[in-house]
Order: structure tokens, then C-alpha cells, then sequence
């Protein structure tokens, strides 16, 4: 799947995402489960932004079929984001549950878009796209990376807010790679994350049924 990599596509299917390195997350996944090129990515910029604009394409003039919308569950938690997004569908007409789907949340209503939600990392715990991809590496490893990344702020050595701790130990572990550093979606192209894991699989087969 090859897309404008200012992921500001416009079209009647469309995934909304927080930012860049969703897109080139997801983009590596899809590229890997070779799922068709059905539909473009919109980087928002921030999940407000996420929001506003999906009710802007739900209301706007241009007919879109399909949105989906991939936002992190961490600010300030699952609970509270998945409220933010049932009361802003509701206003818009949806019938929304009280909890996300735990495979990922899709509502179909007639003379509606058909709207897709994914809560990072699972759609049942508090996180973000990198929880998402410290699933995608072996226990062993990513244990590994969390010890070193604990006896750093032991020791002083770190400066990262709490918040990013998951940040911290997913880029730990991608600096002991064949090539350091590499960017999340660069490290799923090269196998240093799996795509082959479940949360990616579960990924996947919510993209398949949404697209």
C-alpha cells in the first residue's frame, strides 16, 4: 500500500489518526498482510483534532463512506476517551454501547459513513501506539528493555515524563537492532517488530472488516 506520505488523503474511505507514526505503523502492517489499497490516512495531529474532524466529515458535503479513527487511550484513559467519542457519535445520531468493542468498535447506520474506532494499544487497557508495539516484540526482550529502562531512572539517568515510560522502552529496545533507532513502522518492515503477533493480527482483521 503506497500512500502520499503527508497522510492528508482525501476520499470517501479514510483513516483518521493521531499522527504520523500511526500512519507509518499501520502502513508497514497493511503493507506485510497485503490489505488493498481501499482507503487513505489523515494525520490530525492530536485526538481533539481526531474528533473534530470526524464529525466535520460525518456532516460535510463531500459523501464519505467509511471513516476510521485509531487514537490513543491515555489521555486521560480508556474510560474517559471512549465517553469524549460515544457523546460526540450520539450527537451525530449513532447508537453507541457503553464500552468499546474489544476487537474494535464499528458502527453501521443507515444514510451514515460507517465509522471504525481503534482505542491503542487493544481497545481494554490504558495506553498508546507504543504499548501497541511493545506487544509486537518477545517477552523475553521487551522485559529485558523495561529492567534497563527502571535502573536508568533509578540511577538518574532518565529525564522522560511517566507518561512516556512505554516511549522509553520500546525505542530501548529498538537501539540494540541491526540498525539503532529505527522508526516504529521502518522496524516492522524489517522484522524487528512482528507482525505476525496477535494485537497485529486483531489489528488487521478490524481494518479488513471496517475497509
Amino acid at each position: 500500500m503506497k500512500m502520499d506520505m503527508n497522510f492528508k488523503h482525501k476520499g470517501s474511505k479514510i483513516l483518521l489518526t493521531e499522527g504520523k507514526n500511526d500512519c507509518h505503523v499501520i502502513l508497514s502492517l497493511c503493507a506485510y498482510h497485503g490489505i488493498p489499497e481501499t482507503f487513505g490516512f489523515y494525520d490530525c495531529g492530536s485526538d481533539n483534532k481526531i474528533l473534530k474532524r470526524m464529525s466535520a466529515l460525518i456532516a460535510g458535503s463531500e459523501p464519505m463512506e467509511t471513516i476510521g479513527v485509531v487514537l490513543d487511550a491515555d489521555n486521560p484513559n480508556l474510560n474517559s476517551k471512549w465517553e469524549s467519542i460515544r457523546n460526540r457519535l450520539t450527537r451525530e445520531g449513532y447508537l453507541v454501547s457503553k464500552e468499546p468493542d474489544k476487537n474494535g468498535t464499528i458502527l453501521s447506520m443507515k444514510g451514515k459513513p460507517t465509522i471504525g474506532v481503534w482505542l491503542m494499544p487493544d481497545n481494554n487497557i490504558d495506553g498508546m501506539l507504543e504499548d501497541f508495539c511493545r506487544e509486537l516484540v518477545s517477552h523475553d526482550a521487551i522485559d529485558f528493555a523495561e529492567s534497563c529502562v527502571q535502573n536508568s531512572q533509578q540511577n538518574g539517568f532518565a529525564t522522560f515524563i511517566s507518561n512516556h515510560k512505554s516511549k522509553a522502552v520500546i525505542h530501548t529496545y529498538l537501539a540494540w537492532q541491526n540498525e539503532p533507532g529505527m522508526p516504529l513502522g521502518q522496524a516492522i518492515t524489517a522484522r524487528a517488530l512482528n507482525p505476525e503477533k496477535k494485537i497485529a493480527m486483531l489489528f488487521i482483521d478490524f481494518l479488513k472488516s471496517l475497509f
